[in-house]
């Protein structure tokens, strides 16, 4: 793992809503709109959440089509965040 990967990771899990939104993808995959009602929130703040997840490798999404229309359909990946000293040390004489 890199630095900037640790970085991306330690900040997408810095948000107790991102937190929350791992635990509910982790039980079923949802679009935006299913996920703003959940929990309460706005769908464009519920996608800036979604994007910071993304960008860190937390969850992922396909385009499916239900009729005429396609929605985006969001789910959590499979992931392990550790860090200890040794992991830290690692990162930087690594370059």
């Amino acid at each position: 793992m890199k630095l900037i990967d640790v970085v991306k990771m330690g900040e997408a899990l810095s948000n107790p809503i991102r937190v929350k939104m791992l635990y509910i993808l982790n039980k079923q995959p949802k679009n935006i709109y299913e996920l703003a009602k959940e929990l309460e929130l706005s769908r464009p703040v519920v996608y800036a959440h979604l994007r910071k997840l993304e960008d860190a490798g937390l969850v992922e999404s396909d385009l499916v089509l239900e009729g005429s229309r396609a929605k985006r359909i969001y789910k959590a990946k499979e992931f392990k965040f550790y860090i200890d000293n040794e992991i830290i040390k690692n990162l930087f004489e690594d370059e």
